[in-house]
């Protein structure tokens, strides 16, 4: 189980990687993280999320976001955090606005922190992409989910317990924000 403790102490260390640009270690700390029972939290994924840009990686940001949505994050509003995150990741680093609306739109739903400004930002901006840069992002999959946790050699980590309330805004978002947006 996820200690009270754990959250801060983990994000203290992120945010000591981050201003360092330290992407591996950041990548290797947000992974110990999720271990910790932050995989089922958008704030860990996050970090992943960083690791990648820092490392010059949008794709893999992309792909950290698709993972968490499809295997570990599964209430809504989280869900709708991620989305948003993924649909700045696609308009603004692969440069595909038009394939990004509609992860932007599915997080229009979400939790009113987010705002609406990047969505209308993405809308007016004009695309050269004929072909999408990223594909549809994912549902969460319960069936692979309970198939792949049912091997002993992969156990599921511990929920944290309390869980934060669904699309509570993450204590790391201005700094993950900061590298989501691009310039």
């Amino acid at each position: 189980m996820l200690s009270s403790t754990a959250p801060s102490r983990w994000r203290a260390q992120c945010v000591a990687l981050l201003q360092d640009g330290d992407w591996h270690q950041l990548y290797k700390t947000a992974m110990s993280w999720r271990n910790d029972g932050g995989a089922y939290l958008p704030e860990a994924w996050l970090m992943d999320v960083c690791s990648a840009l820092l490392h010059r990686q949008p794709k893999t940001a992309v792909h950290s976001c698709d993972l968490a949505l499809q295997m570990w994050v599964e209430r809504p509003q989280d869900r709708a955090v991620l989305h948003f995150v993924r649909g700045l990741l696609i308009a603004d680093h692969l440069g595909d606005p038009k394939t990004a609306v509609a992860g932007l739109e599915l997080a229009a739903s979400g939790p009113n922190w987010l705002g609406g400004e990047d969505l209308a930002r993405v809308r007016q901006t004009t695309s050269r992409v004929r072909v999408p840069r990223a594909q549809p992002a994912p549902a969460y999959d319960q069936a692979y989910v309970d198939l792949i946790s049912s091997s002993a050699s992969s156990p599921r980590p511990p929920v944290p317990e309390p869980l934060p309330a669904d699309g509570t805004q993450p204590g790391l978002w201005s700094e993950a924000l900061q590298h989501l947006r691009k310039a």
